[in-house]
């Protein structure tokens, strides 16, 4: 892997490394060409051999937790000796909400789930860390934009046929529902412009050549300072993957390097910022994504639907 192979997949994440909702979910092969200034196939051949790799498994289209009334938080955690890393891994995965487990070098693990309210978030991490043994959690929320978005039928059956599918051609999804492909790529677009939805990619850092895939977490002081995240990204260059920087609390920058001393750069760099109050690098072994409970936000959110008739008769 090469820097082209990260800004492509950074271009693919988000259209701007400010959010985990990206507004252009949708991106065509040729747009990002000309973002990076190469030509299509050079896009196409990149991608494709990602995939082949196994790095690259896959996308899914995920659902803005708010509309489900839903928040999203990370933990990071280190597993008691006396505990394998696997059965941990297992018993977390059964957890109601949790969608990413990610096995970092070492004795660490953190994780990615969905709650509704304090009291689940509590009761959540009270029961990771006495699965993990851990006393000491570190807990950073991930918040998403307000969606005002009322989602009809047919908005519902559109996020259906993409979930799994993303990238889907919007005339397959116009003959596989029945609509034109005018009003499919109008609803689309909505629901997309609305932070409705956002993509999710599958990777597998088990089978990432020539880079080694990290995730550096900053914690900022009070008020954070201005600035400081573009000095980060800046710095960061073309390493940077994706970011999440809507908490203004924190701020997390995944990023492939090339050797393990890089990683401790990184952090002593990001730790010597005016304004960083500590901070952390971690090295990604394997994600474990469990898209069953996108599904089941799918599935809370036709449920909501079915007992609101206006919207189901919204025409936008």
């Amino acid at each position: 892997m090469d820097t082209l192979d990260t800004r492509i997949i950074r271009q693919m994440l988000e259209s701007k490394a400010t959010s985990p909702i990206d507004s252009s979910v949708r991106k065509s092969i040729s747009s990002i060409a000309r973002k990076l200034n190469v030509d299509e196939n050079t896009v196409k051949n990149r991608i494709d051999r990602l995939k082949r790799s196994g790095f690259l498994r896959g996308w899914w289209l995920g659902i803005n937790p708010n509309l489900v009334g839903q928040k999203m938080a990370q933990l990071w955690f280190d597993v008691k000796s006396s505990t394998t890393k696997q059965e941990v891994i297992e018993k977390i995965s059964l957890i109601p909400g949790v969608a990413v487990i990610k096995d970092l070098f070492g004795s660490s693990l953190t994780i990615a789930f969905y709650y509704e309210g304090e009291k689940t978030l509590k009761k959540t991490t009270e029961l990771v860390s006495s699965i993990a043994g851990s006393t000491a959690i570190t807990c950073a929320n991930e918040p998403f934009p307000i969606c005002k978005i009322t989602l009809s039928n047919e908005d519902l059956r559109i996020i259906s046929s993409l979930q799994k599918d993303p990238l889907k051609p919007i005339t397959d999804i116009a003959n596989e529902l029945e609509l034109s492909a005018k009003t499919v790529k109008r609803r689309i677009t909505r629901l997309i412009e609305g932070d409705a939805l956002y993509l999710v990619a599958d990777l597998n850092p088990r089978y990432l050549s020539g880079g080694i895939a990290c995730g550096l977490l900053v914690f900022y002081n009070d008020p954070k300072p201005r600035f400081l995240e573009e000095e980060i990204l800046t710095y960061l260059g073309d390493q940077l993957i994706f970011a999440n920087l809507d908490d203004p609390g924190h701020g997390y920058f995944a990023v492939i390097i090339t050797n393990l001393a890089t990683a401790d750069q990184i952090l002593k760099w990001a730790l010597a910022q005016k304004g960083v109050s500590k901070g952390r690098v971690d090295i990604v072994q394997e994600i474990i994504s469990q898209y069953s409970v996108y599904e089941e936000q799918l599935e809370k959110l036709q449920r909501i639907s079915a007992h609101e008739p206006r919207a189901r008769n919204l025409r936008n």
